[in-house]
């Protein structure tokens, strides 16, 4: 496995798989527009002091990747570093992918002064053991994502 920060010739496979995760997550019966997604990743490429993107390779293919930034809380100046997004293929899921992909933001988090680390689970994808593995991590449980139809 190789482990890295985004570049451009990524946004290719980094859209492949975005696709894969909009499909299997509670976000698949909305839209999936993939020029969005490829500004998405040409904005964290070529912001890095504030956004991040890692991937995990597995030869050719992209197994998993995790994006997120770092900003100031709305009500003071505290830094905040949170994920966007944080997939592995399913098949893939168990393995140590995961975990390196969340070490590699924490440390960029961490070399970027971030006060707070913010992990969300929002794809309701096996949330039970992303709860428990985040847990094991040093995360704590603060909330919930609730959604309902307008």
């Amino acid at each position: 496995m190789i482990y890295r920060r985004m570049t451009a010739k990524d946004i290719p496979a980094m859209i492949a798989l975005g696709a894969e995760m909009h499909a299997e997550g509670a976000f698949a019966g909305l839209e999936y527009c993939t020029d969005k997604c490829r500004r998405f990743g040409e904005r964290y490429i070529n912001n890095p002091q504030t956004h991040f993107g890692f991937c995990a390779y597995d030869a050719d293919e992209l197994v998993g990747m995790i994006m997120g930034d770092i900003s100031l809380y709305y009500f003071g100046n505290d830094k905040i570093a949170s994920d966007k997004l944080w997939y592995v293929q399913k098949e893939r899921r168990g393995t140590i992918t995961g975990i390196r992909l969340l070490n590699a933001f924490r440390a960029w988090a961490k070399e970027s002064g971030a006060d707070e680390i913010c992990i969300g689970v929002s794809t309701a994808l096996d949330i039970d053991r992303t709860h428990k593995l985040l847990s094991r991590m040093g995360f704590t449980h603060v909330g919930g994502t609730f959604k309902a139809a307008p």
